[in-house]
């Protein structure tokens, strides 16, 4: 795993950013963060991007006032009412298209994650296996990927 104060210094970009959309793919939660973008994507499509992802393929959850909101293994909790597809975009969805911003971050000495947002919301990204990617920071000015694995060292971060 990289050290801290890298992991501490890349995150460091996402202070006093908005964190606005939000979605899953293939069990991925996918964040869009910063200032809002259009591009023209493989397909030819045009959508909205932020000028960072978050990527995080581990363990995360979301809390506030010390009671859990939402985590990973919620995905497949269908919508009792069967109107929204997850628990997730339910969740998304109670403060978007408000925004949240990233107010302050914090790291342990095993590298789990504590992004404090605005409206009293953490986003906790833990680690939780020895041989995996947790997660992974993504600047879209730059393509620069900035992996977050068990077993990486400081020169894993990838163009894409």
């Amino acid at each position: 795993m990289h050290e801290i104060s890298t992991i501490q210094q890349k995150l460091a970009a996402l202070l006093g950013q908005v964190l606005w959309d939000g979605f899953e793919v293939a069990g991925i939660l996918c964040l869009r963060i910063g200032e809002k973008r259009l591009i023209t994507n493989r397909k030819q499509q045009e959508v909205e991007i932020g000028r960072y992802s978050l990527h995080i393929s581990g363990v995360w959850r979301f809390w506030q006032h010390q009671q859990l909101i939402i985590a990973d293994g919620d995905w497949a909790q269908p919508d009792p009412a069967g109107v929204e597809p997850s628990a997730l975009h339910r969740f998304l969805h109670t403060f978007w298209p408000q925004s949240l911003f990233i107010r302050s971050i914090q790291l342990n000495s095993i590298g789990d994650v504590q992004l404090h947002l605005s409206q009293g919301y953490c986003l906790e990204l833990l680690i939780s296996s020895t041989n995996n990617e947790y997660w992974r920071l993504i600047d879209n000015d730059t393509d620069e990927h900035f992996i977050v694995e068990a077993h990486d060292d400081d020169d894993s971060t990838e163009n894409s």
